[in-house]
């Protein structure tokens, strides 16, 4: 799935943190204030909505392997076939049947090239949302805890206490979130 936004968001994060985060751990000890982590993949993975979203893909997947299946099957026998009769046939032939094949090896690699991209576009579609609500519950739960700052764990920390992941609340304010936002639509 694709994370590009959050990733970067979170390497930004991350290493803006690192130059400070000496003085920011001081600055946040002083006034109480915790600095925290969030696995945003796991809270993704895990969700409610990031299920339907995995659900709604891997339904999109199934349905293009199904149909390049039967043109795969007529390349891979039409290859079979000119590996056992290619020595009996004319050069002509031979020619002919090679560039058929070769025509329709390349249809194919365009066809799955065309559905690879039709895929991305149904993520970021249907991905979208589902970010933009995360940012937002992040957001509130970090003013709301008065935390000192969120970080993403997958971006390069080595070590986080279990103590400061807050990734199952945010995953279930998430769910709460679409949830009510279903409920709403109804």
């Amino acid at each position: 799935m694709r994370f590009r936004n959050l990733v970067v968001f979170s390497i930004a994060v991350l290493l803006l943190g690192t130059a400070g985060l000496v003085s920011s751990q001081a600055i946040a000890a002083e006034s109480g204030k915790q600095i925290v982590s969030v696995n945003i993949q796991e809270v993704l993975l895990g969700s409610a909505a990031g299920q339907e979203v995995k659900k709604v893909l891997e339904g999109k997947v199934v349905e293009y392997q199904a149909k390049f299946q039967k043109e795969q099957e007529e390349v891979d026998a039409l290859r079979a076939e000119i590996d056992k009769k290619s020595t009996v046939w004319s050069k002509e032939v031979k020619e002919e049947k090679e560039r058929d094949y070769q025509k329709r090896v390349r249809e194919i690699q365009l066809k799955s090239e065309d559905a690879q991209f039709e895929l991305q576009q149904l993520e970021k579609q249907v991905m979208s949302p589902v970010l933009n609500e995360l940012q937002k519950v992040i957001k509130e739960l970090g003013e709301k805890n008065g935390y000192a700052m969120i970080l993403d764990s997958r971006a390069g920390l080595l070590y986080v206490d279990k103590a400061l992941d807050i990734s199952e609340v945010v995953q279930n304010e998430l769910d709460a979130r679409q949830k009510a936002a279903k409920e709403t639509t109804k």
